[in-house]
């Protein structure tokens, strides 16, 4: 889970948007939809639950 949320952290970051929440969530579910890893996708879907939970 830790990988997929840097990885996401990184693509936010290399399109010069600052990291907030709802934009980690977005962009964890992209990931996830445009993987094939079926780990990964488990992995993105095990963050988007922890932050949508944080959010509530």
């Amino acid at each position: 889970m830790h990988e997929a949320i840097g990885l996401a952290i990184r693509q936010i970051l290399r399109r010069g948007e600052s990291v907030n929440p709802h934009e980690l969530i977005g962009t964890l579910w992209r990931l996830k939809e445009s993987s094939a890893d079926m780990a990964l996708r488990e992995a993105c879907n095990r963050a988007i639950r922890l932050f949508a939970g944080k959010l509530n």
